[in-house]
């Protein structure tokens, strides 16, 4: 059986995507996981990751000093594929001898101009530095489009390897869709996220008496209370919630939303698969992330403008006939990226590379 150890800043590791590969990829090999530190919530009795780190140390001397035991741990063990996933810590692979495929589905590299001046230079070195590595034999990115900025960076063209996000059809499934005027969303609530949002939701609180509002994420305080003023008690915020449990929530919308300001240069949102998956049409607006939406034809893509957003929010409240058509685009779309396809993608990848030595 295939050896392949990974290393992790801190345990549980909230990337969705890494965390659900684990769990499958860890069935198919002899998988060891290194983490600098561990939580004492979270999946530790299922993968039992191994902390590096025994002893307690202040967070920002952690950061720096456990990829260096990690990478010594990667050392120790031999395995026969070492798997990074992001480039989270400080990590320079000076003496792994192992093959290395490393996944990166949030670099900071190729991010607009505007957002690059907000990172700090010696990040941004120390990513491009890892990315064109040669003991990095596979970079693993989840869209086209970072595949081509990678390329446009400098990096191999047959070292970039596209391999979805992917979404599991067997919890997130299509029900029918709720009379309520509920509409959903998800995720972050950062500013190129919440100023949207914010704005979507007072118009259409204005334009719709009837609508509610269930928002799902770590909402700061200013956002939470500005949205009580908007929507008083038509808006339900149950804060964060765990990935499992989002299905249930779904199903209480009548329609998904993904305001968004302007691209980030990444694309591919995991919640549109979801929301999409779920039978759900969805209005999101014209930004690189929302291609999976104009790619199935499951919702309706806007301007970045509130109005242009709760527009076409009413629209698919109003219109029985258009919502059950987006959504059923949406689930015959996601079907395409069933979780099982993605891992089986995986495989082959990793046999590849430990095939090519």
């Amino acid at each position: 059986m295939l050896r392949i150890a990974t290393a992790v800043p801190t345990w549980p590791f909230y990337n969705h995507r890494y965390r659900k590969l684990l769990f499958e990829l860890s069935k198919r090999f002899c998988l060891q996981i290194f983490a600098g530190s561990t939580l004492p919530a979270g999946d530790n009795n299922v993968l039992r990751p191994l902390r590096v780190l025994p002893f307690r140390l202040p967070r920002k001397i952690r950061y720096y000093i456990s990829p260096l035991i990690a990478e010594l741990a990667l050392i120790i063990v031999e395995a026969d594929i070492v798997w990074l996933f992001g480039i989270a810590s400080p990590f320079y692979p000076h003496l792994i001898r192992a093959p290395i495929v490393m996944d990166t589905d949030d670099p900071k590299v190729v991010l607009p101009r505007g957002e690059l001046s907000r990172i700090p230079k010696l990040s941004l070195v120390n990513e491009l530095r890892l990315l064109k590595n040669r003991k990095v034999r596979k970079i693993v990115v989840p869209t086209e489009l970072i595949r081509r900025k990678f390329i446009a960076l400098g990096l191999d063209e047959d070292r970039v390897t596209v391999i979805p996000n992917g979404v599991d059809t067997s919890l997130f499934y299509p029900t029918p869709l709720p009379k309520e005027p509920v509409v959903l969303y998800y995720g972050t609530f950062q500013p190129h996220r919440a100023r949207l949002l914010l704005e979507v939701i007072e118009v259409l609180a204005r334009k719709k008496r009837d609508v509610k509002f269930l928002l799902i994420g770590d909402i700061p305080s200013p956002v939470r209370d500005r949205l009580q003023r908007v929507a008083g008690n038509r808006v339900e915020m149950p804060g964060f919630v765990k990935h499992d449990w989002l299905p249930r929530y779904i199903q209480m919308a009548r329609v998904c939303i993904l305001p968004q300001d302007r691209s980030l240069g990444l694309g591919g949102s995991l919640k549109l698969l979801e929301y999409m998956a779920s039978g759900r049409p969805i209005v999101a607006t014209n930004v690189d992330e929302s291609f999976p939406l104009k790619e199935s034809g499951a919702g309706i893509v806007t301007e970045i403008d509130a109005e242009a957003m709760a527009e076409a929010v009413i629209r698919l409240l109003d219109d029985d006939r258009l919502s059950e058509e987006l959504a059923r685009k949406g689930v015959e779309y996601a079907q395409k990226y069933e979780w099982s396809n993605i891992v089986e993608q995986y495989v082959k990848l990793f046999y590849q590379v430990h095939n090519s030595q």
